[in-house]
């Protein structure tokens, strides 16, 4: 995919994992099954290392990505065996294949472009001319280098250089008012709709057991 790296790139090699030698090698594995690669990302916490790969389906214009319980599974299947191929990540991990859910990163123009007249949250380097930080609003426009939010009905204007972090916000609907009978079908949900209910995104995770031991 092109122009899709975060407005404030973050650095390839972390932790002694280069992430864009991990991205090229998962980018033609995701291709063949049809999906899009939207970010790779190399997280640690308290369970050991995690390397979080989120995908989506070409043109789906939804924020969630579109991608099924089924999909995550399939490119975590291929996407291990080819990271075994590559033997980039000598360290004992997770692997974690999602889709983008509903409070998405915005990951340069081209998502600025598709999500514009959404709720957003955007997170400056350097305070906006009116010296918000945090900028929480629709957003307006997109342009070459700056993006417009309003924000409390005022707009508000930043150079996507200042952006280290940008995410589409998304608001739970008023539940419906009671004493209405209505008629729903009996059929069972489909894995993805519940894994997407409860994570805001569909999720397929696996114990990577190359390397040593976790520390």
């Amino acid at each position: 995919m092109t122009d899709q790296k975060p407005p404030t790139a973050a650095p390839t090699v972390k932790a002694g994992v280069d992430l864009e030698k991990v991205r090229a090698a998962l980018d033609p594995v995701v291709s063949a099954i049809g999906l899009e690669l939207v970010d790779v990302e190399w997280t640690t916490d308290r369970v050991g290392w995690t390397l979080r790969v989120t995908i989506e389906r070409p043109g789906f214009k939804e924020a969630s990505g579109g991608a099924t319980l089924e999909d995550c599974v399939a490119v975590s299947r291929e996407s291990s065996a080819a990271l075994d191929v590559a033997d980039l990540i000598p360290q004992h991990y997770h692997l974690e294949v999602s889709s983008p859910g509903l409070d998405r990163k915005l990951r340069g123009r081209a998502d600025f472009i598709r999500f514009q007249g959404q709720l957003v949250k955007v997170k400056l380097t350097r305070p906006a001319p009116d010296g918000q930080r945090v900028l929480r609003g629709k957003l307006e426009e997109a342009t070459e280098g700056h993006i417009a939010v309003l924000v409390d009905g005022k707009r508000i204007q930043a150079s996507t250089d200042d952006v280290e972090e940008a995410r589409l916000v998304y608001e739970l609907q008023p539940e419906p008012k009671k004493g209405k009978a209505t008629r729903t079908s009996k059929g069972r949900a489909g894995k993805a709709d519940k894994a997407s209910r409860t994570t805001g995104g569909t999720t397929s995770s696996e114990q990577q057991n190359r390397g040593g031991p976790d520390r």
